[in-house]
């Protein structure tokens, strides 16, 4: 069953389209001595290279300068051709190791990489072209991007005439599409061991609207570092101790949005956690994302006026009511990140004086679990059920600050579907 309503906007989701190519000028790549130099841009806010195919004599020495002007982190890796869907497949494997490699695996058939640039960030690349004459693709391998960041180096056998280097497809570059032979599909799938962590658009299943208290409401959020996947902290003066102590590094969002962080543990689990509301919001099982309406069911074929995901299988648990934990009533709660313990995400945030952390333990059948722990306020930690989850939700205090909460598989009602191409729902 696909359930597709409202978005739940998030903070970090990464727009994965294509844009048609279109011809413009010549970019050079010039020899010195036995030197080729090449230089590739990122098009800003395309998602492509600006060059898409250069030149190089097998054997010689090549300086490639590499600059990110985009608002989003890239990089370059020249591949084997045959490496490809390999490549692409260990990427995919990554997941939250990603960041820490640059989203460059360890495995054969790469011939050179950059580092994952963050934005206005260049790198001079230094590689020896491949001896073996033919065409080398390559690609950025940030999640998605390979879609539309794509292009080819031809290797030339020596005494052959290099060709100038093509800007945006000037001439067509056919360069094979690895994403059907990779293992990465428009479905992807964690597992129970290594759940997938993705920051992307996701459906509202219709939430009691109660759970959104806060959205729409501008709150300072932390800064995250994308290329070590941690907040950013800076030491800053306390004036009760008149001590330099480190705090977090506040960015404000944009008032009407909010995040949300989709988890899935294959087939039998997933779910979403709200970061403006600080919370689980809802759970279902059979499956995870259908990507198409969002990233295109081809590269290059664009979206549907609808894009937002498909959730694949059946809802087993929704939100409902205001927060379970509380603090005054006008307190707005602050999402301070995520980090991985024991294998599954830990969800911090700050309530009043409080910090809380969450744990969602999942399980193949029969219901979950939320793990709650709280700090920096003396008073006991409580968890409100909500008059809707009497029954299926049960909550065992292990410490004052420390709790578990239960909750039963509770199977919902069959929801409306949407039609891609119209966003409007089906009749049934």
């Amino acid at each position: 069953m696909n359930l597709s309503l409202k978005p739940l906007w998030l903070a970090a989701s990464l727009p994965l389209f294509a844009v048609p190519m279109s011809a413009l000028a010549q970019s050079p790549a010039t020899k010195s001595a036995s030197i080729t130099k090449v230089e590739i841009k990122v098009i800003p806010n395309l998602v492509k290279f600006d060059t898409v195919r250069f030149d190089v004599t097998a054997g010689t020495s090549v300086q490639l300068a590499f600059s990110n002007d985009c608002v989003m982190p890239h990089n370059l890796l020249i591949l084997k051709a045959a490496a490809e869907p390999a490549v692409i497949a260990a990427v995919n494997a990554l997941g939250l190791e990603g960041m820490d490699k640059g989203f460059v695996p360890d495995v054969p058939g790469i011939v050179a990489a950059t580092k994952l640039l963050q934005p206005k960030q260049s790198q001079v690349l230094e590689f020896t072209a491949p001896s073996e004459a033919g065409e080398y693709p390559f690609v950025c391998t940030f999640p998605g991007h390979w879609y539309t960041m794509r292009g080819v180096m031809r290797v030339l056998a020596k005494g052959a005439k290099a060709g100038l280097a093509v800007r945006d497809n000037e001439k067509v570059v056919n360069v094979p599409d690895a994403l059907k032979l990779s293992g990465v599909t428009h479905k992807p799938l964690g597992t129970m061991e290594k759940p997938l962590v993705m920051r992307s658009f996701v459906p509202d299943p219709d939430l009691d609207p109660a759970v959104f208290a806060h959205h729409g409401k501008a709150k300072p959020a932390v800064k995250y570092d994308p290329t070590t996947a941690l907040d950013i902290f800076e030491k800053k003066l306390d004036p009760a101790t008149q001590q330099m102590v480190e705090h977090p590094v506040i960015i404000k969002t944009q008032p009407g949005i909010a995040g949300a962080i989709a988890v899935n543990h294959g087939a039998e689990f997933s779910y979403v956690w709200d970061t403006t509301e600080c919370r689980l919001m809802y759970v279902w099982r059979g499956g995870f994302l259908d990507m198409n309406p969002y990233w295109g069911k081809e590269p290059g074929s664009g979206r549907a006026a609808n894009y937002i995901p498909w959730i694949i299988g059946g809802l087993v648990y929704r939100a409902s009511g205001s927060a379970p934990i509380t603090g005054s009533p006008s307190e707005a709660p602050q999402f301070g990140g995520y980090r991985m313990v024991h294998g599954v995400p830990e969800f911090w945030y700050r309530l009043g004086k409080r910090t809380i952390r969450e744990r969602v333990i999942a399980k193949a059948a029969g219901g979950f679990e939320l793990q709650v722990q709280s700090e920096g306020d003396s008073t006991p930690l409580e968890w409100k059920v909500s008059a809707q989850d009497a029954g299926a939700v049960t909550v065992a205090k292990e410490k004052s600050a420390r709790l578990t909460v239960s909750f039963a598989d509770r199977p919902e009602p069959s929801m409306p579907e949407f039609v891609p191409s119209t966003g409007k729902k089906k009749s049934h």
